[in-house]
């Protein structure tokens, strides 16, 4: 490529490479023409970079007044674009946060997941590995903030349940007591830090002035509050609420994989750890240790205060001002080198991750013998690295579904796993159905794209009817087509009458075995997520003025038949117009 014509400036800045209009790397440098260039004036050891290097068509430029400036931009571009050679942490489930969102009536709501971490739209606490949702429940009642979804911009045309249930006070209706409301969530806001003392006082003032003013109704309400409060002080939940301390981080690196264990600690108390894993095979990055903790960091709240390894002492001035710019608040760094508590803390870390460690590579090495196993007793063309397993779900032939699960190296691939809505005849015919899955699967997929295995749920029939379609389609032989009987567990081979049957203590069987489980509990899910639509839909059809977009209105508001039942008339009145949702309350019992 001939980078004379991209005129790159000598100046701080991030630069996004790209192929068919799409970025697939995002790199910052103190000196962008220095950088880039590097790229393609010499010959790299490195097959990643050459990998890289042979892939870009397009590169984009921005210019930022410092280097620091520079990470955090390439850390927010990472995010929005996903590039193929960056270094990237999954989304992954993490201990519960409690977020107040950042709007004009904020809501309170439980986080679970990395992904919902969003710095820009919530303030969040904690987290808490106990008791989140009774402290949740708590909360609202003494606060009474919305926990709903409801779009704060409109006003509805009624509260919902939990107005009257005296939860919430309404602000999708009542918009006149933004004051009052805003009140309550800071003060909800000052519990969440720790601050009880404070509020309780300040509760005991309201209940003494309300008394001397013979307002003995609003004295009880605060008399309830305080205990409330107490009570959560005594059992000690809001320990996890107040303002993080620190991260104890270590990491390794083994191969094309860096192994991450994070001790967390709350008001000098271990509260837990957390333990992932970052995948570095055809990735590329300028500053790996970088890499890894702004990857980490993009996906888990910042501590205050991080203690790491001292031989990385040298390598996180950088990150150190961007995280300070970032959040106008300081981050400590502590790269503990003699005795003393952080140290002790972080030969703790590390003695959780070699933990990790072994209970990963002894995983793996079952699992790859698991895979030889199969690969011999059966005959197989290739290693089943991948396997594709189909299952069918159906009560006497309504409702029926065939569901796809996905195993890569004996591990679950959900984000592979397909569902089918069966369009045969709606009648219990299972080999039909399979034909059918098998068919819109495969016809039009490319060859390459074949998985190692295909596993059918089943004995003979199912497998042959499999085998059928696979030959008509002119795909028979690209993958090895097997099933597994339920019976006996026996795994038979298309073409062959014979089963094979392998030990029920083996890695190979129960790898076969997690897969088609797999597949059976995700197509039941749908199965049963159609069957209650269908049954939904047949009780409403009863009732006069109802018809497709009103039952899914309704669907979508209460999920199914049983909650549309014991719905509030004034709930109903929300979905559908007075008149219908008194014939639902008639009708449906």
């Amino acid at each position: 490529m001939d980078i004379g014509k991209f005129n790159i400036p000598e100046t701080p800045g991030v630069y996004l490479m790209k192929k068919n209009s799409k970025v697939i790397y995002v790199g910052k440098a103190k000196n962008l023409k220095n950088r880039v260039s590097s790229y393609f004036n010499k010959n790299h050891d490195n097959l990643k970079t050459n990998e890289l290097v042979k892939n870009i068509e397009d590169i984009e430029f921005f210019i930022t007044n410092t280097e620091v400036d520079a990470l955090l931009l390439e850390n927010n571009l990472i995010k929005k674009y996903n590039p193929k050679y960056n270094i990237l942490l999954k989304d992954e489930k993490t201990y519960p946060f409690i977020k107040i969102s950042k709007e004009e009536f904020p809501s309170i709501k439980i986080i679970r997941t990395t992904k919902a971490l969003d710095l820009k739209n919530g303030e969040y606490f904690g987290p808490y590995p106990y008791g989140a949702w009774k402290l949740k429940n708590i909360f609202m009642k003494l606060f009474k903030i919305r926990d709903c979804n409801r779009d704060m911009k409109k006003i509805s045309s009624r509260p919902c349940l939990k107005y009257y249930m005296k939860s919430c006070t309404a602000p999708c209706v009542y918009k006149n007591i933004k004051e009052e409301y805003s009140t309550e969530v800071e003060s909800l806001k000052e519990i969440l830090r720790g601050n009880t003392s404070k509020i309780v006082n300040d509760l005991k003032e309201k209940m003494n002035i309300s008394s001397r003013n013979m307002d003995f109704e609003k004295s009880i309400v605060y008399r309830e509050q305080i205990r409330e409060l107490n009570n959560i002080q005594s059992s000690q939940l809001i320990q996890y609420g107040r303002e993080l301390d620190e991260d104890i981080f270590a990491f390794k690196i083994i191969v094309d994989k860096v192994f991450i264990c994070a001790l967390n600690m709350r008001d000098g108390k271990i509260l837990g750890k957390l333990s992932t894993t970052i995948d570095l095979k055809n990735k590329f990055t300028d500053n790996l240790y970088e890499a890894i903790f702004m990857s980490y960091y993009s996906k888990h709240m910042l501590p205050k205060s991080i203690v790491l390894d001292n031989q990385y002492e040298n390598e996180f001035e950088i990150v150190k001002k961007a995280l300070e710019e970032q959040n106008l608040t300081k981050r400590e760094f502590h790269f503990p080198k003699i005795k003393s508590r952080r140290k002790e803390l972080l030969d703790m870390a590390y003695k959780n991750l070699e933990r990790d460690l072994e209970s990963y590579y002894s995983k793996k090495d079952s699992i790859e013998k698991g895979i030889k196993e199969l690969y011999y007793t059966l005959g197989l063309k290739r290693f089943p690295l991948k396997v594709e397993c189909f299952d069918i779900s159906n009560i006497q032939g309504k409702d029926a579904v065939a569901s796809m699960s996905v195993s890569v190296e004996g591990r679950p691939a959900k984000k592979e796993y397909r569902k089918f809505k069966i369009q045969c005849k709606d009648t219990p015919d299972d080999f039909s159905m399979m034909r059918e899955v098998i068919e819109r699967r495969y016809t039009k997929l490319d060859s390459k794209d074949f998985p190692d295995v295909i596993l059918i749920d089943g004995g003979l029939g199912q497998i042959n009817s499999a085998g059928e379609v696979l030959e008509r389609i002119g795909k028979a032989g690209i993958a090895d087509l097997l099933s597994l009987a339920k019976r006996d567990e026996e795994i038979y081979k298309y073409g062959e009458v014979t089963p094979y049957s392998l030990s029920k203590d083996s890695e190979a069987l129960k790898m076969f075995q997690r897969v088609r489980d797999e597949a059976h509990r995700f197509g039941i899910t749908y199965h049963r997520k159609l069957r209650s639509k269908r049954i939904i839909s047949s009780e409403l059809d009863k009732i006069d003025g109802i018809g497709t977009v009103r039952k899914k209105a309704l669907f979508e508001r209460f999920g199914s038949i049983s909650a549309i039942k014991v719905a509030t008339f004034e709930e109903l009145s929300e979905v559908v117009p007075k008149n219908i949702a008194e014939k639902i309350k008639n009708n449906l019992r």
